[in-house]
């Protein structure tokens, strides 16, 4: 059909890419208020990443101590890390009351 060279495609592959980004930049501009936006990203800044937080980080959390946040790490190298804040339930020492006080607290990234 096209006898186009490997750079030219590459060219082509490049522009094709931008342009989708763009578009879907500005189509979140139409659609979200910068406030909003920025309101996000704020809350997800401030919470934990479950994967990657020491135990430290994880004690700075209220109901959470030495020997949970030490679960925590061992569930996660254990599993290959967290997918979802709902498996925080499978911890020992996570009831159904601690978890509903502290999931809000974190992220999985």
């Amino acid at each position: 059909m096209f006898n186009l060279s490997k750079q030219e495609r590459q060219v082509i592959l490049f522009l094709a890419i931008a342009s989708l980004a763009g578009a879907g930049i500005d189509y979140v501009r139409k659609n979200f208020s910068s406030s909003m936006a920025a309101a996000v990203l704020r809350k997800d800044m401030t919470k934990i990443d479950l994967n990657r937080a020491d135990m430290p980080v994880l004690m700075r959390v209220r109901g959470i101590g030495e020997k949970i946040a030490g679960r925590i790490i061992e569930y996660r190298l254990k599993e290959g890390g967290f997918r979802d804040v709902e498996e925080l339930r499978r911890i020992k020492g996570i009831t159904g009351s601690k978890y509903e006080k502290i999931k809000d607290e974190f992220v999985i990234r």
